[in-house]
């Protein structure tokens, strides 16, 4: 297993550009890199066309890094917009040599009357979802889902997804997420135990947690149960990662552990701590 760096990537590529990203990466003790783009046309995309994406691939593996994932945040719900641009994204990971298309599909973190009945979401996300992989298929590329938001999250809402992405598609896979389970109440080690097979890449992260019908302020969002969630530094929280990662050893997993700190601590302390924490357990 490797540690991937993903948070702030981003942001440091906009803000220092590929070289000097690529020497920030490795002297964190990188071993690759994961870029999370988005579909909403008011933000471009940092890296533009398959062109660009070859140019910074040579850059990264001069460093010795490579992009272990390519991720998209978007929303699928009757938005063909959203879907032409998966297919986009999906020749520029190509170009940059990610093995995996990783993106979101029903984001949603909070239910109302504006979000829509859950069997016809998860159709119409499905349906999207299924166009974009099979479009990513001939280009190498596995599209990968991840417990996220209200609808593709949990054991069960999870689980209803992927069995129609599995159902429409051969190159799909998992991307197992070890805090957002926790939106729906439910615990990361029952996901991975349940869906090991499927699990391709990882992302890492730790919460907090408190219960109560009331906000506890700055960072702290709700669950579908009523409790709130803030991040914090890896090993802080309340996130069983030893059992998770006992569960990726025991059952042969040996891909990314892609560092996911959104936590308002420092970032670059977030990353020593998470790195000597789960090393720990590896």
């Amino acid at each position: 297993m490797e540690f991937t760096m993903y948070a702030r990537f981003l942001q440091m590529l906009e803000a220092y550009g590929p070289e000097q990203t690529a020497q920030r990466a490795k002297q964190m003790g990188f071993s690759s890199v994961e870029i999370l783009e988005t579909t909403d046309p008011g933000h471009p995309s940092v890296i533009k066309d398959v062109t660009a994406a070859k140019q910074v691939r040579r850059i990264f593996e001069a460093a010795g890094l490579r992009f272990a994932c390519y991720s998209v945040g978007t929303n699928l719900y009757h938005n063909p917009q959203a879907e032409q641009s998966l297919c986009r994204h999906a020749e520029i990971a190509s170009a940059l040599g990610a093995p995996y298309l990783h993106h979101t599909s029903l984001p949603w973190l909070q239910l109302d009357d504006q979000t829509p009945d859950f069997e016809q979401a998860i159709e119409t996300a499905a349906d999207a979802a299924a166009r974009v992989a099979q479009f990513a298929a001939p280009l190498g590329i596995t599209c990968i889902y991840e417990d996220q938001g209200m609808y593709v999250n949990g054991l069960a809402g999870f689980g209803r997804f992927f069995s129609e992405m599995k159902n429409r598609c051969h190159n799909v896979g998992i991307c197992a997420d070890v805090g957002n389970i926790l939106f729906v109440d439910e615990g990361p080690v029952p996901f991975f135990q349940k869906f090991h097979k499927d699990i391709c890449h990882v992302h890492l992260k730790d919460y907090l947690r408190k219960p109560g019908p009331q906000s506890p302020g700055l960072y702290w969002l709700p669950t579908k149960g009523g409790n709130w969630v803030r991040d914090t530094m890896v090993g802080h929280g309340v996130i069983d990662l030893a059992g998770c990662i006992r569960v990726l050893k025991e059952t042969g997993y040996n891909g990314a552990l892609a560092l996911e700190l959104e936590h308002p601590e420092p970032f670059e302390e977030g990353v020593r701590q998470a790195m000597d924490y789960i090393g720990r357990f590896l």
